[in-house]
Order: C-alpha cells, then sequence, then structure tokens
C-alpha cells in the first residue's frame, strides 16, 4: 500500500472513532465530515434533478404557471432565445429538485450540526428534521397561493394603460421561484432560533429585549424580498412577527432541553 493511501485508510479510521465520539473530533475532522455532507447533498439534488426532468413540463403547466393565469388568463408567456424553453425546464427540474431533496438535506445538516452527544438528543433529530420541511412548506405555501398572484396582479396591471405586458419564460420563473425560496427560508425562523437556543447563543429574555430592533429589521426584510406594494409588504410582515413571537417560545423550550441536559445528562453519552 502507498503512503497516500495508507494515510487514507488512517484517515477513515480516524472518522469512523470520531463518529462514535465527537469530543475527539478535532477542526479539520469536522471540515471533513461537512464536505462529504456537501457532497451527499449535492448528489441527492443531482439525482432528484435527473428524475424530475421528465415531468417538468408537467410541473410547470399544472403548477408553477397557475398563479399566473388565474389572474391574467389570455397572458403567454415567450422565450427570446433558441434554448429558452430546454433552459426553462432546466430551472424547474433544479428547484423541484430542492424541494424533494429537503428532507434529506435537513437530515444530513442536522446530523451534522447537532452532534449525537446523547440519546435524547439524537431522538430530537427526526422531529428537527419534521419541523424544517413543515416551515419550508408552510412558507412556500403561502408565498405560492397568497402572495405571488397578488404580486403578479400588481405589477402586471400597474401602468397597464402605458403598455401591454408579455413575460419572458426564464423571467417569470425567476420571480416566481425565488418568491416561494425567500419565503420557506423566512419561515425556518422557529427552527434556527431552537438552534440557536441549544447552543447558548440567545435566551428568551435576550429575544424580547430586542423585539423593537428584530421588528424593525423584519420590517426591512419585508420590503427588500417582497413587491414595492404596502399591502404584499404587510402579508409577510405579520406572519414573521408572529413567527417571531413563536421563535421566542421554541428558544425557551431549547434552554430548558439543553440545560437539563447538561444538569441530567452528563453521564449519558453513548
Amino acid at each position: 500500500m502507498t503512503v497516500a493511501g495508507e494515510r487514507r485508510r488512517k484517515n477513515k479510521q480516524k472518522m469512523k472513532g470520531a463518529e462514535h465520539d465527537p469530543k475527539e473530533m478535532g477542526f479539520l475532522d469536522h471540515l471533513e465530515e461537512f464536505r462529504w455532507v456537501l457532497i451527499r447533498s449535492i448528489v441527492a439534488l443531482g439525482l432528484a434533478a435527473v428524475a424530475i426532468f421528465p415531468f417538468s413540463g408537467w410541473i410547470f403547466e399544472e403548477i408553477l404557471i397557475r398563479p399566473l393565469h388565474t389572474q391574467f388568463p389570455q397572458l403567454e408567456l415567450i422565450y427570446l432565445k433558441p434554448a429558452g424553453n430546454f433552459m426553462a425546464m432546466l430551472t424547474v427540474s433544479l428547484w423541484s429538485a430542492v424541494l424533494v431533496a429537503l428532507p434529506y438535506i435537513a437530515f444530513e445538516l442536522w446530523r451534522f450540526i447537532i452532534p449525537g452527544l446523547f440519546q435524547k438528543e439524537r431522538r430530537l433529530i427526526p422531529a428537527v428534521i419534521i419541523i424544517t420541511v413543515f416551515c419550508f412548506a408552510a412558507g412556500a405555501a403561502m408565498a405560492y397561493f397568497v402572495v405571488l398572484p397578488y404580486a403578479l396582479r400588481f405589477f402586471l396591471t400597474f401602468g397597464s394603460e402605458m403598455a401591454r405586458p408579455q413575460l419572458e419564460i426564464k423571467e417569470y420563473l425567476a420571480f416566481a421561484m425565488r418568491m416561494i425560496l425567500a419565503f420557506g427560508v423566512v419561515f425556518e425562523l422557529p427552527v434556527v432560533s431552537f438552534f440557536l437556543s441549544r447552543l447558548g447563543l440567545i435566551t428568551p429574555a435576550l429575544m424580547r429585549k430586542t423585539r423593537p430592533y428584530a421588528i424593525f429589521i423584519i420590517a426591512a426584510l419585508s420590503a427588500a424580498i417582497t413587491p414595492p406594494d404596502p399591502a404584499t409588504m404587510i402579508m409577510l410582515l405579520l406572519p414573521l412577527v408572529l413567527l417571531y413571537e413563536i421563535s421566542i417560545l421554541v428558544a425557551g423550550i431549547g434552554k430548558k432541553k439543553s440545560t437539563a441536559l447538561t444538569t441530567g445528562g452528563t453521564g449519558g453519552g453513548d
């Protein structure tokens, strides 16, 4: 066996041992493990995109274009380049792959972020994955059913007496998918607060104290990721304020669990 091969074998053995005792993992070991998390997640995305591509036309016609056609049934999308339709379907496949592979990606990330130091912590991972996917789906659903139709109606009727709207397929997909993704990510606020409270980086008292600043930041974020329309901004602002209040409660739960594990579970790792 070559020197390089022997080194790889020792590194693998070291990583296997570190999986059983995360305390023994150094910075480079964590970096190597995170690299494999990224590789496995990218592979999952690629496989999902390949599997979804034959159905991308159906996804576009039956799902993604519906918010537009419910508001403007006569409006047809156009493309300006010979490969316009192909690139649009490829975009649909990639975005759809993110949604399909989300449970597996969440599993990989949470398995890396929350090491299995205690049996109680390992039991939390399935629930956290389910909640992560649920929060993302709730945000995406709100964007799809509520915000996106309203935003399209606002933009495509604004100044309609001056020019007739004509949408390019790539621009429409980018607009719709970015909004859906933004709402899905923003709705992960309770999950993030739970994780940060487990690490001791935030507390419910700190979140209550900084509530006015948080609401200001939420308002600025709502104005940045929504169309320049007060009603659309409020449709995102109100759920985010509610999510912030929920996050305070979730942070309290995470802090209690963290304290219980620290005080009563120091000898229960396996």
